[in-house]
């Protein structure tokens, strides 16, 4: 095979294939797949991910967070354009009284707010955002519950979802709903834990063995405090 010489242009196709860390490589139609339906992990998530890695962890997603949140973009997106577009055809008026008021403009400009925040939810979920998916479900919630209440709260409840396992993330490192009962159960309650917590007080406020310790006040040379006179009462 001939090769090119320096200098010329050589056609590459749009759907080459792209080379991994280990130099196989893997279709375009893999990684997409990967991107938003993501594998399992291989060894499994750590039992505990330790204080320092935490943070980092919570600001990313793992496979069942990213496959949850792509149903839920999906679905948004079909109805945000679904139900606009079945007010448009049916043309509805809310009548109120005397008057009517005409529904079918608001609901294409909220249908395209939907869809809109379901194309930014998207890229921060490509980008493994958390806080920018869960802030993408939050209004896209609150956008439908002026449609159908009930898929509207069906939203809010996925994105708060991922702030709860954030927070246990932070608080426990793990987001095993198992492990953190454990760990509850085997901590000190009440009386025990009030204990706990003087006696670390006590161990950090104690001075280290060896140190010279301050002086104290004399009781030869120091003087007594005086006796408070009585000030009589006037006499009428």
């Amino acid at each position: 095979m001939e090769e090119p010489r320096a200098g010329t242009l050589v056609e590459v196709s749009s759907t080459e294939d792209y080379e991994d860390d280990t130099g196989v490589r893997t279709p375009w139609i893999i990684r997409v797949k990967e991107t938003f339906w993501p594998s399992p992990l291989e060894n499994g998530a750590p039992d505990r991910i330790p204080p320092e890695e935490r943070k980092e962890v919570m600001r990313s997603l793992g496979p069942q967070e990213v496959k949850l949140s792509f149903g839920a973009f999906v679905l948004a997106t079909v109805a945000g354009i679904a139900i606009p577009a079945y007010i448009l055809a049916t043309d509805r008026i809310t009548k109120a009284g005397k008057h009517s008021i005409a529904v079918a403009p608001d609901a294409a400009l909220l249908g395209g707010v939907i869809v809109v925040l379901c194309i930014i939810g998207f890229i921060a979920l490509w980008k493994r955002k958390r806080t920018f998916v869960s802030f993408a479900l939050f209004l896209i919630g609150f956008a439908f519950t002026l449609f159908i209440g009930l898929i509207g709260f069906v939203f809010i409840l996925v994105g708060g979802w991922l702030m709860l396992r954030a927070w246990r993330m932070n608080r426990y490192g793990t987001t095993d709903a198992k492990a953190i009962r454990q760990e509850v159960a085997t901590r000190p309650r009440g009386k025990a834990a009030a204990s706990a917590s003087k006696t670390a007080t006590k161990g950090s406020k104690a001075s280290p063995p060896g140190a010279r310790k301050p002086p104290t006040a004399s009781k030869r040379y120091t003087p007594k405090a005086p006796a408070r006179k009585k000030i009589p009462k006037p006499t009428q």
